[in-house]
């Protein structure tokens, strides 16, 4: 599979989806970079909801377009920074970047906040289900499993 458009999820399919992904292909990435990105995403959101502000709709889409495009660079920077695994961080960027891609196609205010609401919470479920599977495969090595 060569990434999805989460936007096409529920939000339990969002999940499932998010913990799929991590443990048959991004289990073997680092946390860090995982982190990274996701606070990427933690950055872009709290720039479309910031408190007091009311961004009109092609200010908004300014800011998604902007704000996507510094996510690619760190997509590709992290894709070409990996020695092993880049196959398998590869359906994760391509399932950000056809996210982002669905996203900016939309016009209106709300459903762009509601879009980049659930980019968010889809990169919080990978940071969380990569912290939980580390964890299993850790106990697994010393024997507690």
């Amino acid at each position: 599979m060569e990434g999805r458009n989460i936007l096409e999820l529920d939000y339990p399919g969002l999940g499932k989806y998010a913990e799929e992904l991590v443990k048959n292909k991004l289990i073997n990435i680092s946390a860090t970079m995982i982190r990274k990105l996701h606070q990427e995403i933690a950055g872009i959101k709290r720039s479309i909801f910031e408190e007091g502000r009311e961004l009109e709709e092609h200010e908004m889409l300014e800011e998604l377009k902007k704000a996507f495009t510094h996510l690619e660079y760190m997509l590709a920077y992290t894709y070409g920074r990996l020695e092993r695994g880049r196959g398998h961080f590869k359906e994760y960027m391509e399932t950000l970047k056809k996210t982002m891609n669905a996203i900016l196609q939309d016009r209106d205010p709300q459903k762009l906040k509601k879009s980049v609401e659930k980019l968010y919470m889809f990169s919080e479920a990978v940071v969380a289900y990569h912290k939980y599977h580390e964890e299993l495969k850790k106990e697994e090595r010393e024997g507690r499993a």
